[in-house]
């Protein structure tokens, strides 16, 4: 029973994370913006995309606190679809190379800072300790 209890977290943990980052890409950028792109105004692109950032730090700490033994591996899925989303939007044309890199990235940056929020408050976990 512990087993398919582990499974499922860490199947659901990363699908977590990345539904937190898409409610707060909706929230501060979508809705409160319209849609963000290369051509938005300055302050819309810092401010939408700075909470949007912060929300992918939010949710890779939420991953790391709830997953807290391998933080870092139940984290990593949600960073490798953040890559492979940015690749996608990319290749759809819409926005120059620089701008989807910045915005992806800023994304995947924000996550890995969230878990290494956690490990750093948390220093006890058995992710160090393994």
């Amino acid at each position: 029973m512990t087993n398919m209890k582990q499974v499922l977290r860490s199947v659901s943990t990363p699908i977590l994370g990345y539904a937190l980052i898409v409610i707060g890409a909706l929230i501060f950028q979508d809705l409160s913006f319209g849609r963000l792109t290369h051509e938005s105004p300055a302050h819309a692109l810092i401010i939408g995309g700075g909470l949007t950032a912060l929300t992918c730090v939010l949710a890779g700490y939420l991953v790391a606190r709830i997953s807290p033994s391998h933080a870092v591996w139940h984290a990593a899925p949600l960073v490798v679809w953040l890559c492979i989303e940015t690749t996608l939007i990319h290749l759809r044309g819409l926005s120059p190379l620089w701008f989807d890199v910045m915005a992806g990235g800023s994304n995947a940056l924000g996550v890995a800072i969230g878990v290494a929020i956690w490990l750093r408050l948390n220093p006890m976990t058995k992710e160090e300790s393994s």
